[in-house]
């Protein structure tokens, strides 16, 4: 599925049509208010989505709305059983995945309008922290380093600045829309080798089954979940497959965060179920995943020493890494590595 809206003619922004009326509420956010985009403004916004806005009044929600609206009469007139499916069993993961499409191609077709241009100095510390528990220079730089649901590719900048090498980088994401602004921002000088990709998780872990890889550990030196593992209805499950796409090495890791916390993320589950399907797992729950997986599970030391204290913080800012024990590849107890996080280094729980 693509951004509808290119493919119709220009006409049908203007005529009245009979959309499907799906549940409409406040726009999931992946980031709170981190998000970033490529700026410009009104002026930025391409035909489609400033002929909307126009038609809205300038008001940015009725255009969305119109965007999704027009979006959906495509994909019915075009995919008719998947559309259905939206109505009828919107869990099912071809039609979740074109819901959540559907839904950021909207967000991102009005960004110049929705968005600072850049992230608030907040967000830059945290976004930073992400970045160096990712690469935290213990080791060799990593040679393949996955984003999985990068959005704009905010987090782009921040893994080169700790010593990422741009083209070790690939962001993955269902919204084509938010990988052209990701493109777009990032598509020249020292961030221009990293790569954007309008594909799925799954498509990912089928390039990996492609290429061989197997029991003896997978080809990625690091994969991210950065606001993005709520959008899955089985964590534990895609937990488990990020963890077979990591080489066994010491310095692989798994890293799942969101900047605005797993407090928010348990409100963006209340106010739109249909989008997203899961909350933030707890200490204990990760602790259950990783372990049959021969995975620990470290937390960066600013969060805190103490379990609950560390769950509290979670809730602010949601930060924690799954790395390989002695018998995968990995150092069981490992020293906390330096310059690991924001404050510091990384603890074992």
């Amino acid at each position: 599925l693509r951004s509808a809206s290119m493919c119709m003619p220009a006409l049908l922004l203007s005529l009245p049509f009979a959309l499907l009326r799906l549940p409409v509420r406040t726009a999931p956010r992946r980031g709170g208010a981190w998000m970033q985009y490529a700026g410009g403004g009104a002026a930025a916004l391409d035909a489609d989505a400033a002929a909307l806005l126009e038609e809205a009044q300038g008001d940015v929600e009725k255009a969305r709305t119109s965007y999704v609206g027009y979006t959906l009469a495509y994909l019915q007139d075009s995919m008719p059983e998947l559309y259905e499916a939206l109505k009828t069993d919107p869990s099912r993961p071809d039609a979740h995945a074109a819901l959540v499409e559907v839904t950021w191609d909207a967000i991102a077709a009005f960004l110049p309008v929705t968005h600072e241009a850049a992230p608030s100095g907040e967000a830059q510390r945290r976004l930073g922290a992400v970045a160096r528990v990712a690469n935290d220079g213990s080791g060799p730089p990593p040679s393949r380093f996955l984003d999985v649901g990068c959005g704009t590719g905010l987090l782009l900048p921040f893994a080169v600045a700790s010593g990422v090498p741009a083209a070790a980088y690939r962001g993955v994401d269902l919204s084509s829309r938010m990988v052209e602004v990701a493109r777009q921002a990032h598509g020249d000088g020292a961030l221009a080798a990293a790569a954007f990709d309008d594909r799925s998780f799954a498509d990912v872990l089928a390039e990996e089954v492609a290429a061989g890889a197997g029991a003896e550990g997978g080809r990625h030196d690091v994969v991210v979940f950065n606001g993005a593992l709520q959008f899955f209805a089985d964590p534990v499950a895609t937990l488990q497959q990020a963890a077979g796409l990591l080489r066994r090495s010491p310095h692989s890791r798994l890293v799942v965060a969101h900047v605005s916390g797993a407090a928010f993320v348990e409100r963006e589950r209340q106010e739109n179920p249909m989008t997203v399907l899961s909350t933030m797992p707890t200490l204990a729950e990760l602790s259950a995943i990783a372990g049959p997986l021969g995975l620990q599970v470290v937390t960066p030391s600013f969060l805190g020493t103490e379990p609950e204290k560390i769950e509290a913080a979670l809730r602010d800012f949601y930060l924690v890494v799954l790395r390989w024990d002695g018998e995968h590849g990995g150092v069981d107890g490992a020293p906390p590595p330096e310059g690991g996080a924001a404050e510091g280094g990384e603890r074992e729980q």
